[in-house]
């Protein structure tokens, strides 16, 4: 786009009303009945200042470039935003495409004001499909954005809703990467501070783009199964109102639909039948009071049968994005289970607007509303300060984000919310980062507990604390939460080498007990190959290394035991470990972008100090160097109990080129039900043409199957799995 930069006039912050443009009457209309006649006009200020700037600019579509300002603006408004986020929405553009400064707009809107836009702007140069370390800056900066004013994230959410919606004017390319964009990054955001219906529509609209074949399928299937539903769901909604009403309980009973992308996801996820995933029926209740709830909900298990422990109270225990409702599970007419989700209206409306609910925007300070969700916006900062590395940093925001919850009370009945599989040290890092320092022991419900037991919702823990305490590196092996993560590694960083060597020692001694050997049983020759193997000079190195969290006792042991395994039988094979359900000797692991391992591969792993443990498939170029360090080169196998579940593959197909090919070589994918993540293609030659798949495979077997199917189109040369092709990409 060419850069302009505007006239004085333009930039005055005396505007005429006979210079300020008129808003669509529809708009305009609705603006005039939700803000007084001053805010409206700062608006049509800012409409006539994004107008200016984006003179000559046009859509992908066509249409002058204001029409997408406008059509954010149009969705802020409908969100119930305030006035400096409607008019950020207006101008979110001009500072990344118009040659504007921040200043310009600061002098004529305000430091608020000014401060969104520049946040929006920030985030929209954010690539996350780009490589390693510029992925991971990218994704801190948001995330800092979001931190320093969640309004920042609203208006980017508005504006890739309306990107979202006019996607198909987009070359094919470009579709691709910011539909799998929104699905990976701002629908889980969108879910993270509550905007429900944001989220939905993201969701259904990114699922058509990527997939519009399946998407398609499933909503026919959907419409063709909705006449006989459509008779059951209104027989027990009637009912149910009709229950309610004659116990004086004032209701609206509505049939909750799922949106098409939640529908896949189960299908899924949980490999279960689409006829499954709608025989059970949904049904939300509307009340008019707190009360009302807990009554209604005895009413239905009077009339119902209610399902065991499909019982959940989050009123009483809101979610961590505001969310709150009655949650029961029964089995309605002719055993047909039917979930019911009770509500008052306003927790209707948080429900689907999240944080843009919570706060009447026209009267109160979004950004100092008190909110779960913006003590959520608030941790990121604390996050970032105490994380030793922008990578750290990162995993501990992907973690947070992507979890799911538990709920405990303090012995004074605060309410906690933590990570599902959070421990009794996470939640003693959640209330502060001293009490996590000082913690030496705790009970659950007025019984101790090991420091290692997995929370459940509803339970009373307490924490029993000591100032001369040390934090214990062997935390890091069972915490989940990025807060306590982040607190260990900056404690132990902090600690003493003294006390780092003595917690090393007592690491590594108690795992060599556990097979019946002792530290002292390892002198001269023995030790001193050894510490050659992992790496270390000297024998207090290495227990300074682990107790500060930089080696694994478990893995340390294992060269530990080969040690005296040396002398006594030379040609005895390094011990294999086994990888089960994603994890190693119980430590989580992580599986290598550049060679995309697959069960029944033949894999080895390696220890980071950043990533943990990382498999490999044994023929990968990136495993080569870590084959001579023996202290962080882990043989590895497969557990023959995996779960099932499916893993990214690289193959390439060498086919004649012509119409319609990749549509045949897509078509045999999706046949054998396989899911096609990307596909690039390049000419190779004469009359041939070489396409990278980037597909999900749940093992090798399957592998071969496909791969088998596709060379035996006559259109295709050849069809081969390259291991290293994906770090190229």
């Amino acid at each position: 786009m060419s850069e302009r930069v505007l006239q004085g006039h333009h930039l005055d912050t005396n505007f005429k009303s006979k210079e300020l443009l008129r808003f669509p009457n529809d708009l305009y209309t609705q603006l005039k009945k939700d803000f007084s006649r001053n805010q409206v006009n700062l608006m049509r200020q800012a409409y006539t200042f994004a107008s200016n700037a984006h003179d000559g600019q046009e859509r992908m579509d066509g249409k002058p470039y204001i029409s997408h300002p406008l059509e954010v603006a149009r969705i802020l408004v409908e969100m119930n935003m305030d006035v400096d986020s409607i008019c950020a929405g207006l101008m979110h553009d001009v500072l990344e495409d118009c040659n504007i400064e921040k200043r310009n707009i600061d002098k004529i809107f305000g430091k608020d004001v000014s401060e969104i836009v520049d946040g929006v702007s920030k985030i929209g140069k954010l690539d996350f499909q780009s490589k390693a370390e510029r992925d991971i800056n990218s994704f801190q900066k948001m995330a800092l954005a979001m931190a320093k004013d969640v309004r920042v994230i609203v208006v980017k959410l508005a504006d890739r809703l309306h990107n979202m919606r006019t996607i198909d004017f987009l070359p094919r390319n470009k579709q691709i990467r910011v539909a799998k964009e929104t699905l990976e990054i701002y629908g889980p955001i969108a879910l993270r501070i509550g905007m429900q219906k944001v989220r939905a529509e993201l969701e259904d609209l990114a699922f058509d783009c990527l997939h519009p074949l399946r998407a398609e399928m499933l909503r026919s299937a959907i419409k063709k199964s909705s006449g006989g539903r459509k008779k059951i769901v209104y027989k027990i909604r009637k009912e149910i109102k009709s229950h309610l009403k004659t116990n004086q309980i004032m209701s609206t009973v509505k049939g909750r639909e799922k949106n098409l992308f939640s529908i896949y996801r189960k299908i899924k996820t949980k490999h279960k039948p689409f006829s499954e995933v709608l025989d059970v029926y949904g049904f939300r209740i509307i009340v008019n009071s707190v009360e009302d709830c807990y009554r209604s909900l005895g009413l239905i298990h009077n009339y119902y049968k209610p399902i065991e422990q499909r019982f959940k109270d989050y009123i009483a225990i809101p979610k961590s994005n505001g969310y709150q409702a009655l949650h029961t599970t029964l089995l309605a007419l002719d055993s047909i289970p039917i979930e019911i989700q009770i509500q008052t209206k306003s927790m209707e409306l948080i429900a689907e607007n999240g944080i843009c609910a919570h706060a009447s925007y026209k009267n109160e300070d979004l950004n100092d509303s008190s909110f779960h969700i913006r003590n959520w916006m608030e941790s990121l900062q604390d996050l970032h300060d105490k994380s030793p590395s922008t990578e750290d940093f990162v995993e501990s925001i992907k973690t947070d984000l992507f979890s799911d919850e538990v709920y405990v009370f303090s012995p004074k009945g605060q309410i906690f919310n933590l990570k599902t599989g959070s421990t009794p040290v996470d939640f003693a890092y959640e209330v502060h980062t001293d009490i996590g320092n000082s913690l030496v022991g705790c009970k659950i419900n007025r019984k101790y507990a090991p420091l290692n037991i997995q929370l459940e919702s509803g339970q009373t823990v307490e924490i029993e604390t000591d100032k001369k305490a040390t934090v214990d590196p062997g935390w890091l092996n069972f915490v989940v939460t990025s807060k306590a993560r982040t607190a260990i590694r900056a404690q132990l960083r902090h600690q003493k080498t003294s006390s780092a060597r003595k917690a090393g020692k007592l690491l590594l001694e108690s795992e060599l007990k556990r097979s019946g050997k002792a530290l002292k049983e390892y002198r001269g020759n023995i030790l001193k190959s050894i510490l050659q193997k992992t790496g270390v000079k000297s024998l207090n190195q290495l227990l300074t290394d682990i107790g500060l969290g930089r080696k694994t006792s478990t893995i340390v042991a294992e060269r530990f035991f080969d040690g005296l395994q040396i002398r006594k039988d030379k040609t005895k094979t390094v011990k294999s470990f086994e990888l089960k359900n994603n994890k190693i000797d119980g430590l989580s692991v992580t599986y290598g972008k550049c060679c995309m391992p697959i069960e029944g591969d033949s894999i080895v792993a390696h220890s980071d100090t950043e990533r943990g443990i990382v498999i490999h498939h044994s023929r990968c170029n990136e495993v080569t160097p870590y084959k001579q360090d023996k202290e962080r080169y882990i043989p590895s196998f497969w557990s023959k109990t995996n779960k099932k579940q499916v893993r990214p593959c690289h193959i390439k197909v060498l086919s004649e080129s012509g119409p319609g090919v990749l549509a045949d070589i897509a078509s045999t994918f999706t046949k054998s039900d396989i899911n096609i993540i990307s596909v690039v293609s390049k000419s190779a030659g004469s009359k041939l043409t070489e396409f990278s798949f980037d597909i999900e495979i749940t093992d090798l077997g399957e592998l071969k199957k496909i791969m088998q199917k596709v060379r035996s189109m006559k259109i295709v040369s050849s069809c081969v799995r390259d291991i290293n092709e994906a770090k190229k990409k």
